[in-house]
């Protein structure tokens, strides 16, 4: 009982902020103008701000590079089943390459990063969570974006590839995700070169680093309730064979996957894991949908995708923890 506890207590936030966030909607508090507004800002300025700090206030001395080369390595091997996976259930290709992004591609930025610190109450834990997951974040997103890029023009029907190719390299490389991971890691070099430079703004210029806080804390809830205002359930389902599949795959399988390699590998501590399941058991990211649109992907069947995934991951993600600490891991 008080492992199933344990694991409510992680999944349940999560899920009413979600839920929250979908009666505002329903309610009219949330308008379609306010939900433009409020997705850019949490996308453009919270989630940011969150990398960034996380990042700015993390030391690369001891970094885990066994479990950073285990994630990646497991974050392709999913892509590389992904791709396989499409290429079987789907008999269209504007759907392929939806369906390969839908399978791999995490909430992560969302969803993910906010997720791995509920695992925690401990401050000390949540702040290594916060340093290692921003650490990640440097690899992950990245891989993220190029390949869903790689997938969606592969399976194209646009015949000017490369004008495509070049707006999304753009999009990619104004991504405001991409840009503070960057900025971080610019930090972290720069602390090893010129370690009394590292922390000006955190000791010298200390009301800028208190904003940064500020915005960093509000990116968790306020990420949750944009995400819970964007689901429609009063849509109706038109690719249920595909979509059943991608629920399968994201929600469960890949995440069941991973995390049983990381504990047969015994690469991966408390924290670890609790990363493991931010990454591969996060529901598809909602910037999968936008992305399919722009090019040329069965817009239709990704934002089902976004929209399941997202509902039904509370229950897999429920087991998930509950397996992990019965196993001892979290």
């Amino acid at each position: 009982m008080k492992d199933l506890l344990f694991s409510l207590n992680i999944v349940m936030p999560m899920a009413g902020l979600l839920a929250i966030g979908y009666l505002f909607k329903k309610s009219g508090f949330f308008d379609e103008s306010f939900l433009h507004v409020g997705k850019k800002f949490c996308f453009y300025v919270l989630l940011s701000c969150s990398l960034f700090k996380n990042l700015y206030d993390s030391d690369l001395d001891g970094l885990p590079y066994r479990f950073i080369v285990f994630t990646v390595l497991a974050l392709l091997v999913e892509i590389f089943l992904s791709f396989i996976i499409a290429g079987k259930i789907s008999d269209k290709r504007s759907q392929t390459g939806v369906i390969i992004q839908g399978s791999f591609r995490s909430n992560f930025a969302y969803i993910g990063i906010p997720l791995a610190t509920m695992f925690f109450t401990d401050e000390a834990l949540i702040a290594r969570t916060q340093s290692e997951i921003s650490l990640l974040s440097i690899f992950v997103i990245p891989i993220f974006n190029v390949v869903s890029v790689i997938a969606l023009l592969k399976y194209t029907d646009n015949k000017d590839d490369t004008s495509l190719l070049n707006r999304s390299i753009h999009g990619i490389l104004r991504n405001p995700c991409i840009i503070s991971v960057v900025c971080g890691l610019m930090v972290l070099l720069i602390r090893l070169a010129i370690p009394s430079c590292a922390f000006l703004i955190r000791d010298h210029l200390s009301f800028v680093y208190k904003i940064l806080s500020y915005l960093s804390s509000m990116s968790t809830p306020f990420a949750f309730l944009m995400v819970g205002a964007s689901l429609d359930l009063s849509s109706s389902i038109r690719n249920l064979k595909k979509l059943t599949a991608v629920v399968l795959l994201k929600d469960l399988i890949f995440p069941a996957l991973a995390l049983s390699a990381a504990y047969l590998l015994k690469v991966a501590d408390n924290v670890q894991y609790a990363i493991l399941v931010s990454i591969f058991a996060s529901p598809t990211a909602v910037a999968s949908a936008i992305m399919a649109s722009q090019m040329g992907g069965d817009q239709e069947l990704a934002d089902e995708i976004v929209m399941y995934t997202t509902i039904f991951s509370m229950v897999p993600l429920l087991i998930i923890i509950y397996c992990l600490k019965i196993a001892g891991c979290v």
